[in-house]
């Protein structure tokens, strides 16, 4: 197998400690905030912390990972439970923290309790926890089937300030989405978005509306699409326009392959800081076979932290595939890829693990062999 056939396209879809206060009165001065807003500042940014950790982990733990590494994912996710408890309990009407420790009880197994978290957000008015709150209850997931609030939540969504949500909500019009099918009303709300500027309005509406994926090469929605991504990324800035594109110029499926706009939007991307595209680059390198300069690409992208980078460095790195082989610099990359929540550094540990085991059982085959044998007499 060439490593060009192996080549994996990525889309691109810490607590404050506070310490003790001196009170000098019991008034509290405009806009300067009192202890007790300080305090849920913190807890909140905690559990902000621990739920993203927990997220990574628990999305590169294999089934079979080892039960060390299991036991120490469900001490993360007791953790952060515990400090987004602690969040809710200073701010209880606060919907990220409530969305945040939703996850955590859905991380515990807990699904009907941490719906039901999603639903007081929903109640209290928080965009994305109402557009969160209508995928349940139009699906019928956990909850009784109700379309008509479903709809209702998503309606509400649209008329918020909140462009995110509005997006996903726009997004559940469309087939296959949880409100009622009405593909005009998401392209309309998007457009509206999309008029004021805004870049992941432009994305939604060119990879879900237009289904640039699925485009054919060259017609007018393939063009419409890539101008928009081009919008997203140029006027809007947005970083996950740029990936994408890169990501298209690179694959050379839906539009002409072009190597040069690939670097340029991966290179724009990388002028932002964002660490992610050290990993877009090494994939076009990759796909060039130049794997010299895909493993340096992936070098620098593992040493700023990407979990995806680390991961195909590591893969490089246990074939010698245009770098120097070393398997326990691989395994030590596909470990901290793991912890990264990279999925391939994930499986690539597990085979790692299971070759090391079927050596380690032929080893011990030979030694009881060679044991059973009889002994020759002189």
């Amino acid at each position: 197998m060439s490593v060009a056939s192996v080549l994996t396209f990525r889309a691109p879809w810490g607590a404050v400690a506070l310490g003790a206060t001196l009170v000098i009165t019991q008034f509290v001065l405009p806009g300067v905030p009192s202890g007790a807003a300080l305090a849920a500042a913190g807890t909140s940014t905690a559990c902000a912390a621990e739920v993203e950790k927990i997220r990574l982990w628990v999305r590169a733990t294999d089934p079979q990972a080892p039960a060390e590494e299991r036991a120490k994912v469900t001490a993360a996710v007791d953790h952060a439970h515990a400090v987004c408890a602690a969040a809710r309990e200073a701010a209880p009407k606060e919907g990220d923290i409530l969305i945040s420790g939703a996850y955590t009880l859905f991380a515990k197994g807990d699904k009907k309790a941490g719906v039901k978290l999603i639903e007081q957000a929903a109640e209290l008015g928080h965009p994305p926890a109402m557009v969160m709150m209508a995928q349940f209850l139009g699906t019928g997931d956990t909850v009784e089937k109700d379309a008509e609030a479903a709809w209702l939540l998503l309606l509400n969504t649209l008329k918020s300030d909140h462009s995110s949500a509005r997006v996903k909500a726009a997004l559940e019009f469309l087939p296959g989405g949880t409100g009622p099918e009405n593909p005009k009303r998401a392209a309309k709300a998007l457009r509206k978005m999309i008029n004021a500027g805004n870049g992941e309005a432009m994305i939604a509406y060119a990879m879900s509306v237009l289904s640039l994926p699925k485009a054919k090469p060259g017609s007018e929605q393939a063009k419409e699409g890539l101008a928009l991504l081009k919008r997203a990324a140029v006027e809007a800035k947005d970083a996950s326009a740029m990936i994408t594109l890169s990501l298209l110029y690179n694959q050379g499926n839906m539009i002409e392959r072009n190597e040069a706009k690939a670097v340029e939007f991966a290179q724009m991307a990388l002028d932002m800081g964002i660490i992610q595209a050290y990993g877009t680059m090494g994939q076009i390198y990759q796909n060039q076979n130049d794997l010299t300069r895909a493993a340096e690409w992936f070098q620098r992208g593992a040493e700023a932290g990407d979990g995806f980078s680390q991961g195909m460095l590591g893969f490089l790195l246990s074939g010698g595939f245009g770098i120097e082989q070393d398997i326990d610099k691989a395994v030590e990359w596909w470990t901290k890829g793991r912890w990264n929540g990279d999925r391939i550094s994930s499986s690539y540990l597990q085979v790692h693990r299971d070759k090391q085991a079927a050596e380690k059982a032929w080893e011990e085959e030979e030694k009881a062999k060679a044991a059973a044998k009889p002994k020759k007499t002189e």
